[in-house]
This record gives C-alpha cells, sequence and structure tokens, in this order.
C-alpha cells in the first residue's frame, strides 16, 4: 500500500465523526456593512484597553522611577554649575559633592527601578489577563454562533 493510498483510507469518507461537541461549525460572514461596523467597534475598543495598558505601564514605571528622577532633580537643581543664586528648593546641607553624589546615584538607580516598574507591570498584566482583552479582527467579519441553555449543558459534558 503506498503512502497515498495509506492517506485516503486515514481520510476518507469512512472514517468516524467526532462526536457532536467537537464537531466544527463553519463560520458564517457578516455582510459588508455590518463587517465594517464591527470592524470600527471592534478597533475602538483595542484603542481603548491599549490606552488603559499604557496608563497602568505608565503610572506603576513612574512610581517605580520616582525616587530616581527625584535624585536627579535635586543633583540638577542644587548643583552650583546648574543652579541660580536665588533658589530656594536647595538646603544648606546639598553642597557640591552631595550634588554630584545625587546625580551618580540617581543614574546607577534608574536602571533597577525600571526592571522592578517593569515586573510590577507584567505581574499585574498577567494576573488581570490584559493581554487577552483585545479583540481579533475576525469577529469583525464573521459572526459568532449564539449558543443556547441546552448547548452549553452538552460542552460541560466530555467524551471519554
Amino acid at each position: 500500500m503506498s503512502r497515498s493510498d495509506v492517506n485516503q483510507v486515514a481520510v476518507g469518507d469512512d472514517a468516524p465523526a467526532p462526536p457532536p461537541p467537537y464537531t466544527p461549525l463553519p463560520p458564517t460572514p457578516r455582510e459588508p456593512l455590518d463587517c465594517w461596523a464591527c470592524a470600527v467597534l471592534i478597533t475602538a475598543h483595542n484603542l481603548l484597553v491599549g490606552a488603559a495598558n499604557l496608563l497602568i505601564f505608565l503610572i506603576l514605571c513612574g512610581g517605580a522611577l520616582a525616587p530616581s528622577a527625584a535624585m536627579l532633580l535635586y543633583g540638577f537643581l542644587c548643583h552650583p554649575q546648574f543652579r541660580r543664586p536665588k533658589e530656594t528648593l536647595c538646603s544648606p546641607l546639598l553642597t557640591p559633592v552631595a550634588c554630584t553624589a545625587l546625580l551618580v546615584f540617581g543614574v546607577i538607580l534608574l536602571l533597577p527601578f525600571l526592571i522592578l516598574g517593569l515586573a510590577a507591570y507584567a505581574r499585574l498584566a498577567h494576573a488581570l489577563k490584559l493581554g487577552s482583552c483585545f479583540l481579533p479582527y475576525s469577529r469583525a467579519v464573521y459572526q459568532g454562533r449564539q449558543r443556547g441553555a441546552k448547548e452549553r449543558q452538552q460542552e460541560s459534558k466530555s467524551w471519554v
């Protein structure tokens, strides 16, 4: 028996059909105007989800980078080479050596604080499943099948 004969026997019409819950139904395409409207709505939804993700990312990374940014800000504002003579933010404790130390530690701590912010965002995004909030555009082209209560009960059963 050749390979093509084996393939025809395995995939032929005599092969048993899978049980009902596993039988795939062909998708039904939407009307053109309905498809266009769904595409616009899905695009708007995905943009809102992306904006919410960006806002969460900025809040977490910005909060993690705040100490380093404060060190850099005070280091630049109070250093004698950068400050104006009548600066009210700087205390007498911030000597030029202290300002240089603030600048050095601020730069050194940027990367670890950024990694902490990214790790916090990744953990929150995984816990909230933020990646699954995006909708695929195939939902705009094809209609989803409406499931009744009887079909939902059948889905909970498993075929052994």
